[in-house]
C-alpha cells in the first residue's frame, strides 16, 4: 500500500521516513546518496539527514565513506531470521538440504517470498570440489531467478497476476507472455527448469515447498546446477532427489505452521 491508497489514522512523520528511505532502497539494486534519495521521496536533504544517520548507527543502513553512499544492510533479515517459527524450522531443514546436496553432488537453497523478491534463507554448498555458493541474503525479483519463479508459478492467481502487473510496469523488456508460459510449463510438471541469468553454464532446477499440501507455497527448494564436468549426476535424477527433498520439507512446514 503505498502514501496514496489509504489516509492513514494515524502519522508519526519521523517513522514514516525512516520506513520510505528502507523501502526505497530495498527495491533498489544500486546504493543511492542522501542527495538522490531526497529526490526520490521528494523530501528535502535536511529532513531525511537524522533519519539517515540513525538507521546507519543502528546498523539498517551502510554508507561508503568514499563516496558517501548509502545501502541497506541485512539487518532486518536478520531480526526476521530471529522470529519463531522461521528460525526453528531453517534449523529442522538443513538435514534434508544436506542430504540432498549429497545425493546430487550439487549445492543446493531454500528461499523464501519477501514483497515483490525471493530471498536465500538457507543453503547449503556442494560436497564437490566444483560448485557455486548463493550466499544467505541473496535476493532479486520473483521472475530473476528459478527460486523466484516456483514461488510465482504456485502462489495464488490473485497475488501472482498483482505482481506480474508491478514488473510490466517497471521493468524494461520483461516478456510477460513468454514468463507465463514458463510458469504454466512448471506447474505440469511440478518443477521448473531455468537457465541462470548470473552465471553461465548453471541451470535452476526448482521446485515448491508447501503447507502440507498444494494449496499454499511457503518457500522454494533449488539445486543450481552446474553443468558439464563438474556434473556426477544427472539432471533426472537430480531433479527425482529434488522433487522428494521438496515433499519433506512440506511435511515438515506443516508441523511448524509455515517459514
Amino acid at each position: 500500500m503505498t502514501k496514496k491508497d489509504k489516509t492513514p489514522t494515524y502519522r508519526a512523520p519521523a517513522l514514516e521516513k525512516g520506513l520510505e528511505i528502507l523501502e526505497l532502497l530495498a527495491g533498489t539494486k544500486e546504493p543511492m546518496t542522501l542527495t538522490q534519495i531526497a529526490a526520490e521521496l521528494k523530501r528535502s536533504r535536511s529532513e531525511l539527514y537524522r533519519m539517515t544517520a540513525v538507521l546507519v548507527e543502528r546498523g539498517y543502513l551502510t554508507r561508503d565513506t568514499s563516496s558517501d553512499e548509502l545501502r541497506i544492510s541485512n539487518r532486518l533479515f536478520d531480526l526476521g531470521m530471529q522470529a519463531s517459527p522461521v528460525g526453528t524450522l531453517v534449523e529442522e531443514a538443513f538435514p534434508t538440504l544436506h542430504a540432498l546436496s549429497e545425493a546430487t553432488r550439487q549445492p543446493c537453497h531454500l528461499a523464501v517470498v519477501s514483497g515483490y523478491r525471493m530471498v536465500v534463507v538457507a543453503r547449503v554448498e556442494s560436497p564437490s570440489n566444483v560448485g557455486i555458493a548463493v550466499r544467505v541474503g541473496h535476493n532479486l525479483d520473483l521472475y530473476e531467478s528459478g527460486s523466484g519463479l516456483a514461488l510465482l508459478a504456485w502462489m495464488n492467481a490473485e497475488e501472482r497476476v498483482a505482481l506480474l502487473d508491478r514488473y510490466e510496469e517497471r521493468a524494461g523488456g520483461f516478456d510477460r507472455k513468454k514468463l507465463e508460459e514458463e510458469l504454466e510449463r512448471g506447474r505440469r510438471h511440478g518443477y521448473l527448469r531455468h537457465k541462470s541469468s548470473l552465471v553461465q553454464g548453471v541451470e535452476d532446477l526448482s521446485c515448491p515447498v508447501f503447507l502440507g499440501d498444494r494449496q499454499h507455497v511457503i518457500a522454494s527448494l533449488t539445486v543450481p546446477y552446474l553443468k558439464g564436468k563438474a556434473a556426477e549426476v544427472s539432471v533426472k535424477d537430480t531433479l527425482a532427489h529434488l522433487r522428494a527433498a521438496s515433499r519433506e520439507l512440506s511435511v515438515l512446514s506443516a508441523r511448524h505452521g509455515g517459514f
